[in-house]
């Protein structure tokens, strides 16, 4: 049986997220950064090979980053329907060993921590419209899970979204029906994520890894 955890985050079972020592009350809120990720930091946050689980491999998909144009995004003088909330975009994908489906990546960076707040609530909602809900431990300053169950198109899938300051990741697993394990696996690499991100956002080297 797989036991997953992280590691290169600089804490363990006495520290909080951001290293700071437990104490015996309840847990601080975690950090709440409203450090806005260019594209070159949102490269950095998203997993490479080497924080993915040992036997992990790339999937189809290419891992990309994107930087949005100015004059795409949504800013004064700038409201159109078609303007972009975030500032840059990252995609990622990653097949575990055997024939057991694939996660697929996707980080937002956005302006501040109120327009990542409400991209995420935009995100949760629709994704729990399409699907439904699923009850996962809380990650990041806010999380939600849903599942999708077998389309015509694919096999059932179990998504899990997550606010780390200003940035919004959603972490599906695709084909999850081939993992009976695969909640818990989403729920380690979206931990993995959360630390990542808010590493790069506290202008650390992001070094999160999930094992």
């Amino acid at each position: 049986m797989l036991v997953w955890g992280l590691t290169g985050c600089g804490g363990g079972a006495d520290t909080h997220e951001d290293g700071r020592p437990a104490s015996s009350s309840l847990p601080a809120a975690p950090p709440d950064p409203d450090t806005t990720l260019d594209a070159a930091a949102v490269r950095v946050a998203l997993p490479d090979l080497p924080s993915m689980p040992a036997g992990w491999k790339p999937g189809v998909m290419p891992s990309s980053v994107r930087e949005v144009p100015w004059t795409e995004r949504c800013r004064p003088g700038n409201a159109s329907r078609d303007c972009t909330l975030h500032s840059s975009r990252g995609l990622a994908q990653y097949r575990p060993p055997g024939d057991a489906g694939t996660v697929d990546i996707s980080l937002a960076a956005y302006p501040d921590r109120r327009t990542a707040g409400t991209a995420f609530k935009n995100v949760t909602g629709s994704r729990a419209a399409e699907g439904r809900e699923v009850s996962m431990p809380a990650v990041g300053n806010e999380s939600g899970a849903s599942s999708r169950p077998r389309a015509p198109y694919g096999g059932p899938s179990v998504s899990m979204t997550v606010r780390v300051g200003t940035a919004v990741a959603t972490l599906t697993y695709q084909d999850a029906d081939k993992n009976k394990d695969s909640a818990q696996v989403l729920l380690a690499l979206t931990r993995m994520q959360a630390q990542r991100l808010l590493q790069a956002e506290q202008g650390r080297t992001p070094t999160a890894a999930a094992r």
